[in-house]
């Protein structure tokens, strides 16, 4: 629409400015004309550049996740470190075993890790550039840029017995674990975390005792494989 109109205001302007013969009223209809199109080019930037006319819109899915490695009794959420700081990480996940794995894009999200003694699951909002309202995105939807990318944030929901590990540390871990000595002391520090807990807490349910479990078992896993 917006085209349209810097069209229609350019032919006035032309026109009036040329064609009527009272050179006071031509002036006038050119100066005005004028006026009015660097008023709908300054629009048309405003809304290129600054998103004029629109307003972040956030749009929420929830995804069942799946561990990344095939084994059942000791499930992953990897990640790749890149760069040497390893403040940016890209996760591996699964939306079902399967899926092909996915992964995230650093550069346009922020990922978050929440412990959780419910499933698995990823929860991503998606905040995207979306019109105020129907005469905004009838001047501009020429340009396209409704749903254009903001940020997206990850919240990864993980239970008490995942691992959290890099791919380096989860090849470590798979070279440790085919010690049947490691996996013996692996058992061990857990049962033995375990029963200290229980002694000072005897009046914990199973349930309370198998996340509890998860928990140490997990906290083994990731140590054994630093």
């Amino acid at each position: 629409m917006i085209i349209v109109l810097l069209v229609v205001i350019t032919l006035i302007t032309y026109f009036g400015g040329v064609y009527v013969r009272n050179r006071h009223t031509a002036n006038w209809i050119r100066v005005i004309g004028d006026v009015l199109i660097v008023g709908v080019l300054a629009l048309m930037v405003a809304n290129d550049t600054y998103h004029f006319g629109m307003q972040p819109k956030t749009q929420t899915s929830t995804m069942a996740m799946t561990s990344v490695n095939r084994s059942s009794k000791m499930p992953m959420l990897l990640y790749q470190s890149l760069g040497t700081s390893g403040k940016n990480k890209v996760y591996l996940y699964k939306t079902s075993s399967t899926a092909k794995v996915q992964h995230t894009n650093p550069e346009q999200t922020s990922d978050q890790i929440i412990r959780t003694n419910a499933q698995a699951r990823l929860v991503s909002q998606k905040k995207v550039w979306s019109y105020k309202n129907g005469f905004y995105r009838t001047l501009f939807g020429i340009s396209g840029n409704e749903g254009e990318h903001i940020q997206t944030t990850n919240k990864f929901f993980v239970p008490q017995n995942w691992a959290i590990l890099s791919t380096k540390q989860a090849k470590k871990l798979a070279r440790n674990l085919r010690n049947p000595q490691m996996q013996k002391q692996l058992t061990q520090q857990v049962q033995h975390k375990l029963l200290v807990t229980l002694q000072k807490q005897p009046t914990m349910t199973k349930a309370q005792q198998r996340v509890l479990a998860a928990k140490y078992q997990r906290q083994a896993v990731e140590k054994l494989a630093q």
